[in-house]
């Protein structure tokens, strides 16, 4: 076990110690997910500041791939206005691999309201459960069962949108954490939107070349009360432009209960004669 991080408040205090290994079951293709990473910083931020409020956004850089390996963790906070926290999470293997800045604020039980509405989609257990975890799949796939919500005739609950149920593998995730664990736990927007083209079309499937994770955020949009409740996760995923070998990408997670629990954007990179990371899976892009 690592030894616990005090967090004092002050700008400039920062704290650091060495971790246990990067869990090469929360991998993607060719590094640890975005939502592994976001929620390893949530965790920080509630272990080491648990006098801050509940995270309110997440917003994660990374600078080059990790490894399965130890890493050292770095935490810095401090309090702003209007009771706002913000805690500075840094990873390191041997230099900074990643950096993620933590917005916590003040929970409520008040129902959360928006102008938005779920996808039309029917249950989860109204779709079949893919076969996972696969040794053609990356290790992430098995800490999910997936129900894919495109028909095979291309048809999907959202016009132009990627729709999978998830529920955790494992029941000890939960609440914020299960939440962020889902974004970049599914095919890239640009991967499924050459299926959903391949199988309203029937022209053969071009599999786009491999990304690596840049950035991403996730902002939590409920209240305290449906993360409580969170177990079957609709999550909702779109490419909204490629520019110059990057992908950019919106997602929303929705509980089975119709709540919008949060809001998530990432950017990719094509990695196409880059090379690899640690372990990676070549078999299907995530």
């Amino acid at each position: 076990m690592s030894r616990p991080i005090a967090c004092e408040h002050g700008q400039g205090t920062i704290a650091a110690d060495t971790q246990p290994v990067l869990d090469y079951g929360w991998w993607a293709s060719n590094g640890p997910t975005a939502g592994y990473l976001m929620r390893l910083a949530a965790d920080a931020t509630a272990e080491r500041c648990p006098e801050q409020g509940p995270v309110l956004r997440i917003d994660l850089d990374v600078a080059r791939l990790a490894a399965a390996a130890r890493y050292v963790l770095t935490v810095g906070s401090d309090i702003g206005t209007s009771r706002i926290g913000h805690v500075l999470v840094g990873f390191q293997q041997g230099g900074p691999f990643a950096v993620a800045s933590v917005l916590t604020g003040v929970g409520s039980s008040r129902s959360a309201v928006g102008d938005v509405t779920p996808p039309a989609a029917l249950p989860p257990e109204a779709y079949p459960a893919m076969a996972t975890p696969s040794a053609s799949l990356p290790p992430v796939t098995g800490r999910f069962v997936y129900r894919p919500t495109t028909d095979l005739d291309g048809r999907e609950p959202r016009r132009g949108w990627d729709v999978v149920w998830l529920t955790p593998t494992d029941p000890r995730l939960a609440r914020r954490g299960l939440v962020a664990s889902v974004i970049d736990s599914w095919f890239p927007a640009h991967y499924m939107r050459a299926v959903r083209d391949h199988l309203r079309t029937g022209r053969p499937l071009e599999q786009p070349a491999p990304t690596v994770l840049v950035a991403a955020s996730v902002s939590f949009t409920a209240s305290d009360p449906d993360y409580d409740r969170a177990r079957h996760l609709l999550l909702a995923n779109q490419l909204t432009s490629t520019a110059d070998g990057h992908y950019f990408e919106r997602s929303e997670v929705w509980s089975d209960g119709g709540a919008l629990l949060a809001t998530a954007e990432l950017v990719r990179r094509s990695n196409q004669g880059l090379g690899t990371g640690a372990d990676p899976s070549e078999e299907q892009p995530l």
